[in-house]
């Protein structure tokens, strides 16, 4: 059995034991959500389409976690005006486990997995995978011992790993941190975005 839903202004055809990313949703890791903008629903030789929504359908959701996908970058110039311009942009997205799928007199459902207590520290502004595994090797694996950790601590920890590492500048890791902890999304997306701007502007 599966739906058609709609989340985040696009399409996705989901079925129970699916893992799904999403555009971002604001909810907790280990939260169950309902989606009830379900365009349409397969069981077997069935398929009902909505007009636009399936009534009474719906696809129940665990949140997995929250990341950003890998850097876009963007280059603009113009030909003897001497003008370069560099950007990047790093999407956030929500990942999600399909639970549920019901509608149309039918119903399928997955045993939820078990949800791993490691924070994916990537999502930091400044931190790469690299630096994710750096800090995780020296047991910062969550966002909370990040909150926790000096400025100062995390400078020596990237000059001990040499030239590679020492150039970054950790000031604002343990604020983010510290927003992402205590789950504000939309805060921590603001301050990231003024990260940025000012990177943008040197």
């Amino acid at each position: 059995m599966y739906a058609v839903i709609k989340t985040g202004g696009k399409q996705y055809r989901v079925a129970a034991g699916q893992k799904l990313k999403v555009e971002q949703i604001t909810a907790e890791p280990g939260q169950e959500i309902t989606i009830s903008d379900v365009l349409a629903v397969g069981a077997g030789q069935t398929v009902s389409v909505g007009t636009p929504l399936v009534a009474g359908a719906t696809v129940k959701a665990t949140i997995l976690a929250h990341g950003r996908a890998d850097k876009v970058k963007i280059f603009k110039m113009r030909r003897r005006k001497h003008y370069q311009k560099r950007q990047g942009h790093r999407q956030w997205f929500t990942e999600l486990f399909i639970t549920e799928v019901a509608g149309s007199g039918h119903s399928a459902s997955a045993p939820v997995p078990s949800i791993s207590k490691a924070d994916d520290l990537s999502i930091i502004e400044g931190i790469g995978s690299k630096i994710a595994e750096l800090l995780r090797v020296n047991s910062i694996t969550t966002f909370a011992q990040l909150a926790d950790t000096k400025v100062e601590t995390l400078t020596t920890l990237l000059k001990a790993a040499g030239k590679r590492f020492s150039s970054y500048k950790p000031d604002s890791w343990p604020q983010q941190a510290t927003l992402a902890r205590d789950g504000k999304w939309e805060e921590l997306k603001k301050l990231q975005d003024d990260l940025a701007s000012k990177v943008d502007k040197v």
